[in-house]
């Protein structure tokens, strides 16, 4: 080859590595980095309240930005892998297993700090900042709220909603005996707790040694008692990883004399001990062997307050320490004061806690959230962010699998069944902070972490699943999957079904992987009567609607011959 073929080569080799490194680049989906300011910018909430009060009066809002301070394709993109090399590899991981979207987009860059400055300026007081949001919440004087509106940045001044969950009574508890499970095999001695996971086949998955090891789990409540002996294993082992008190902003979860009303770390720590507590004879939770983070984001002493910046901001958190799984009780049913939301906002797109729930679940975190205890008001009695579609809500049945009279109903105002699962929520067996011993409670708060330690124990069977992936298994495998609807949603999952239940097609030995077990498992099927794929419809790779030796075909060639993947 002659030097100016080779310069020309060398050339073409530029271009088109130029061109790749674009056009990957361009794989990022773009966002609109300038968002147009809302009209009003204060909301009509807002102004309302405005017009009650004193202009000396504070006021808690979240104040949203209509950009990060990027205004370039190019500045965004940098910005993008810079931030990338903060993520921690847990982070990373989880996301990766989202192969369609990037590890990192636009939600993940941090808030222009210079705008919030100027808030400041003005006589705003910080409190958080939501990368996810593109807003901060800030404590206000009424009289400026009008001036902060007016900077050029600012697109929207909302109320900062105060949530209300109802509180659930913990009644201490003898023991009560109860015999040991009767699965062949079973080594644990689950006491009281026994039925509540019999409910969901636990027992059975236990067995077979998945306990949620690996699964990062964070809990979001009212603050945790550490020293009680259903944590004392895990804190021994090292799997309680971190904490955080996102009301006092300090690291300490535990009640603290100086600072927290008495018991408010009661309601967390039953939550708690119901997903991951051990404690042989007394009470195990689904995912007793996973690993722990600690958000307390909710305020006792005024009636169970929960401002949803604090969900927001634990929800964050969570994320950046790699979690994969948060169980939240959080709710209200206070429709009047004017910083709640109504049943017309619960549409999966308006409150606060409903977008934070989803972005984290685009992140590939699974949330299981409670859906309230209000189901006496009948249909669409659910809370925030259950009403979020890509979540697990969780509703409650008793001992019997009977739908409890509390458990809040959906639909969503925009239609959509809720909730997604139930499990026991009426006299669960839980740990009771107070006396370092142990109780039954009632309330979908106490299903919640139920459902939420089954979504880890089957994680850490099959951790190659993405969130969305898990949330399918569990939820196509409930024994109300023909006809889900607005009281039990899709029904009680049956965790030992979940874990053979395919979610990729072209799976048909449910393994997690696409190869020539696959073949050999329909070639069993198909002409030796062996089992059937599950679900069945894996077993159609080439989507006919048929499993037959064309899907065998069609498997030989994508596998072997480079040919077009299963549909």
């Amino acid at each position: 080859m002659n030097l100016y073929a080779k310069l020309h080569l060398s050339i073409l080799l530029l271009l088109f590595a130029a061109v790749s490194s674009r056009s990957a680049n361009l794989n990022t989906p773009l966002p609109e980095l300038v968002l147009a300011k809302d009209h009003p910018i204060v909301s009509e909430r807002l102004k309302n309240l405005v017009a009650t009060k004193d202009s000396n009066d504070i006021v808690k809002v979240w104040i949203y930005f209509t950009d990060k301070g990027i205004f370039d394709v190019n500045t965004y993109l940098a910005k993008l892998q810079e931030h990338k090399k903060f993520l921690l590899p847990k982070t990373l991981s989880r996301r990766a297993k989202l192969k369609e979207k990037e590890v990192i987009d636009f939600h993940d860059l941090p808030i222009y700090l210079p705008y919030t400055e100027q808030v400041i300026q003005l006589g705003g007081k910080l409190n958080y900042t939501s990368r996810w949001l593109n807003a901060a919440s800030f404590y206000v004087p009424i009289a400026k709220v009008e001036a902060m509106g007016d900077l050029p940045f600012v697109k929207s001044i909302q109320l900062v909603k105060v949530l209300i969950r109802q509180p659930e009574k913990l009644e201490e508890s003898k023991y009560d005996f109860e015999a040991r499970s009767a699965v062949s095999g079973d080594i644990l001695n689950y006491g009281p707790s026994l039925r509540q996971l019999q409910l969901l086949n636990v027992p059975a998955v236990h067995t077979l040694g998945f306990k949620g090891q690996g699964v990062l789990v964070c809990m979001m409540d009212t603050g945790f008692r550490k020293d009680h002996p259903a944590f004392q294993i895990a804190y021994n082992e090292g799997r309680v990883l971190d904490e955080y008190d996102f009301i006092n902003h300090d690291n300490n979860v535990q009640d603290d004399t100086l600072q927290d009303a008495p018991g408010q770390h009661n309601h967390g720590t039953a939550c708690w001990s119901a997903l991951g507590g051990e404690s042989d004879g007394n009470l195990y939770g689904p995912a007793f062997k996973a690993n722990f983070i600690l958000a307390k984001t909710e305020y006792v002493p005024t009636e169970n307050r929960i401002e949803e910046d604090n969900w927001v901001a634990g929800a964050e958190w969570a994320d950046s320490l790699g979690a994969d799984v948060i169980s939240s009780s959080l709710g209200y049913y206070d429709f009047d004061s004017g910083f709640t939301y109504t049943y017309a906002d619960l549409n999966g797109d308006i409150a606060v806690t409903t977008v934070a729930a989803d972005v984290a679940a685009s992140k590939g975190i699974l949330v299981c959230n409670a859906m309230g205890n209000s189901g006496q008001f009948g249909a669409g009695s659910l809370i925030t962010p259950a009403d979020a579609d890509s979540i697990i809500s969780c509703g409650a049945v008793d001992s019997f699998g009977v739908i409890v009279s509390f458990s809040s109903r959906g639909p969503t105002f925009d239609g959509r069944i809720k909730p997604e699962l139930v499990a026991q929520g009426s006299k669960v067996y839980l740990a009771l902070a107070s006396s370092l011993s142990y109780a039954r409670g009632s309330g979908t708060s106490f299903a919640t972490p139920l459902l939420g330690g089954c979504a880890a124990v089957l994680w850490s069977a099959r951790p190659t699943l993405t969130n969305m992936q898990i949330r399918e298994a569990l939820m196509q495998t409930a024994n109300n999957v023909g006809s889900p609807d607005n009281a039990y949603g899709w029904g009680m999952p049956d965790l030992a079904l979940a874990l053979k239940y395919s979610v990729i097609t072209g799976d048909a030995n449910s393994d997690d992987k696409i190869n020539l077990a696959d073949i050999v498992f329909l070639v069993n099927y198909i002409f030796k009567d062996g089992n059937a794929p599950f679900p069945l419809k894996v077993g159609d790779v080439n989507c006919d609607t048929s499993v037959i030796l064309n899907d065998i075909i069609y498997l030989v060639n994508y596998i072997f011959k480079g040919g077009p993947p299963p549909c």
